[in-house]
């Protein structure tokens, strides 16, 4: 009888085993399914203006014409540049009005992206959204006319200093 409970022991312990490796193979495939199922983060910034439709350019690249949506890659400080283009008149009398903005925007980053938690961000299956919206009421350029540009062109005129009075090179003795 010593020895049937002998190898009961050993046919329990050899099931036990294999259910413990059952256990580490399925932990396994868990982890490397997790590994192959990275999250994202979509990245994106949407611009809006008043006046619609004025022509945006990020960091000196055209992105579009308002509003727009652009994907973008890194957070911090953007360069926006906003141009539009109104007529105020008709057709046949047109009357042109300009709009200008040159400013700066800063795309913070959210928790998710910050050094530490990025990494379970990217990990985690988990698909993230970060979309920055940006609004901005672009000023009419003033318009200035032929007499006002002339009038300041003579201003700065006067306050140039005069030119230099050159002497006049002698010219070179000839050669013998």
């Amino acid at each position: 009888m010593s020895g049937y409970n002998l190898a009961m022991k050993i046919t329990r312990g050899i099931k036990l085993g294999l259910l413990n490796h059952r256990k580490v193979f399925a932990a396994a495939v868990v982890a490397a399914a997790i590994g192959f199922l990275p999250g994202c983060v979509e990245r994106s910034i949407t611009v809006v203006t008043s006046p619609q439709h004025a022509v945006v350019y990020l960091n000196d690249v055209e992105v579009g014409r308002s509003p727009c949506k652009v994907p973008f890659e890194w957070y911090g400080d953007y360069s926006v540049r906003l141009r539009a283009k109104k007529n105020l008149g008709t057709t046949a009398d047109p009357h042109w009005v300009y709009y200008y903005l040159h400013t700066h925007r800063t795309a913070h980053a959210p928790w998710f992206q910050w050094i530490g938690p990025d990494l379970f961000a990217s990990l985690i299956p988990m698909h993230f959204k970060d979309n920055k919206i940006w609004a901005f009421i672009v000023p009419p350029v003033a318009q200035r006319t032929n007499a006002d540009l002339i009038k300041n062109a003579e201003h700065l005129k006067a306050q140039m200093p005069p030119p230099p009075t050159a002497a006049r090179p002698s010219p070179p003795a000839p050669t013998r």
